[in-house]
């Protein structure tokens, strides 16, 4: 109805406005310039006369009117910023962090009504000068509120567990419960829209802040505190994406808070499969921003062993047959895939990865086409390969061979890059252990080499004649004569190539063999073998 009335006398709107805001420049220029000297009391109940006034008049317009119609807002911003903080400190000293977290809670939460919530109109304030740009966001952050408002939020990991969640207190339109969630997302929106500046970033590493987020993130935190936890990981990732300016990186970095991150999770026995998930998630996101302005933290997960740890968490993933946890199998492993792709330094193919016995007429080695495609992560790449060869379901080894085709396919040069690897050749000798999908995919993936990249895989060839010739798996030996004869029917070169790579003596011999197999009386496998010609 009041959104009716607006549209339909948006004159008087604009009058109500008008005079809101006047009366707000009055009572903030008597705020500045009192008649006499006023104490700290007396200041805060001014403050928090005007800020219901506030709300009323910039909350629902553009943030930009802000700025232009109330001179004073940088000022006005810097007394809310510093009253909040104020507030934090006094129910947060000599207290245990129970008792403090409560206190800070019941605090902001909002109460009966709107207007007799201090803080809870403090926090709606903050809400809307963090909407109000760069100016408003470096103000709040002289006056320490982004340090304030994190360690709150770590503190919110010991709150006790509301046992009255449907109850309403007399007066009050809300339960408990959602009286809560109500401070939950406003709280983090505040801290969110933040960071998504550069000095909130500074201003948590020079107060040695910002390691209370990476511990917040890979904390162990009871049940019905998890949101907050998951809220310091969206805090952390917008951080990540809008403040890595080179001090904060140097911080990170000299605080160890990658290495804490990874003990963590290593260490707290009481995480889940999923909860581990999502600690990896805003790690990853961390790295991947962290690598557009350096290389160290990336190095930082490679030194204390993240990469072998990721390996082995994906590996007993894998055996949590949960629809749940083999969702979160394919996300992280789709995270990995993306993180072979970051990297300061960019990584070239050489010469020697593309040397062969044969050409095929028109290759030329391809050179990267750019950050976002091309690899520049080796480390992540050998997960992939690592957890491929120890994995055994269909579900992991399929969606690796995805990851890797993605790889391959979104630059030409990537292949080349990880040649050095020799991925194709170590999965050709463990391909026969796989189930028979991931065996077909993985020759599709030989096939796109061929094709698609122009070029003459011979260490793989060998592999596959070596795969053939000790007879581990008649079936997966039919999908490489399969494979094989495809890649023969592409160019003349093929017919030297399968004989200097030693196919056709391996062939003569699996025909020496399969004629003994078709011999036998009533044998499957040999009337399969019979679709096979040459």
């Amino acid at each position: 109805m009041a959104n009716f009335i607006k549209k339909m006398m948006p004159g008087k709107h604009h009058t109500d406005m008008s005079l809101g805001l006047n009366h707000l420049r009055k009572l903030f220029a008597e705020f500045r310039h009192p008649n006499r000297r006023a104490s700290q009391d007396e200041q805060e109940e001014k403050l928090y006369t005007m800020i219901p006034l506030f709300c009323k008049t910039f909350g629902e317009v553009p943030s930009s009117e802000m700025m232009e119609k109330f001179g004073d807002i940088l000022q006005f911003s810097s007394h809310l910023s510093k009253l909040m903080v104020t507030e934090i400190r006094r129910r947060a000293s000599n207290q245990s962090t129970e008792a403090a977290s409560c206190a800070i809670v019941r605090f902001l939460e909002i109460n009966s009504s709107e207007e007799a919530s201090n803080g809870w109109m403090l926090l709606q304030a903050l809400t809307l000068l963090s909407s109000g740009g760069q100016a408003l966001i470096d103000n709040m952050t002289g006056a320490s509120l982004p340090s304030t408002l994190v360690k709150c939020l770590y503190l919110f990991f010991d709150l006790p567990e509301i046992l009255d969640g449907d109850a309403v207190e007399p007066g009050c339109n809300f339960t408990h419960t959602e009286r809560r969630i109500l401070l939950q997302k406003v709280f983090v929106q505040v801290l969110v829209r933040l960071c998504n500046y550069s000095s909130p970033a500074e201003e948590l590493a020079k107060k040695d802040d910002l390691s209370l987020l990476f511990s917040a993130i890979t904390s162990w935190c009871p049940p019905h505190n998890v949101v907050w936890r998951k809220s310091a990981g969206e805090v952390l990732v917008t951080l990540s994406r809008h403040g890595l300016i080179p001090n904060v990186v140097k911080y990170i970095h000299d605080k160890g808070c990658v290495r804490h991150c990874i003990e963590n999770m290593q260490r707290i026995q009481e995480l889940s499969p999923i909860e581990q998930v999502e600690m990896f998630v805003t790690v990853f996101c961390f790295l991947k921003d962290s690598s557009e302005v350096s290389q160290i933290l990336m190095e930082d997960f490679k030194s204390c062993q993240g990469y072998n740890y990721l390996c082995e968490f994906l590996l007993r993933l894998e055996l949590d047959t949960s629809m749940e946890s083999t969702q979160a199998l394919r996300n992280l492993l789709l995270l990995v895939g993306s993180l072979t792709t970051c990297g300061f330094v960019e990584i070239k193919p050489t010469q020697a990865s593309s040397g062969s016995l044969y050409q095929m007429p028109g290759f030329s080695l391809p050179q990267p086409a750019g950050k976002g495609v091309s690899v520049r992560n080796i480390q992540a790449f050998q997960v992939l390969q690592s957890v491929f060869l120890k994995g055994s379901t269909s579900c992991l080894c399929n969606t690796i061979l995805e990851v890797i085709n993605s790889i391959y396919h979104q630059d030409n040069a990537n292949y080349f890059i990880l040649e050095p690897q020799h991925t194709m050749s170590q999965f050709v000798e463990k391909i026969y252990l796989k189930p028979q999908d991931v065996q077909e995919k993985f020759f599709e993936l030989l096939e796109f080499i061929v094709y698609d990249l122009n070029f003459v895989p011979c260490k793989e060839l060998i592999s596959i004649s070596l795969l053939i010739k000790s007879d581990h798996s008649t079936q997966c030996n039919i999908l490489c004569m399969k494979s094989l004869l495809k890649i023969l029917q592409t160019h003349t070169i093929y017919k030297d190539v399968f004989r200097d790579v030693g196919m056709l003596e391996v062939m003569i011999t699996c025909l020496h063999r399969y004629a003994a197999l078709l011999k036998t009386p009533d044998n499957d496998t040999g009337k399969c073998l019979l679709q096979i010609t040459f």
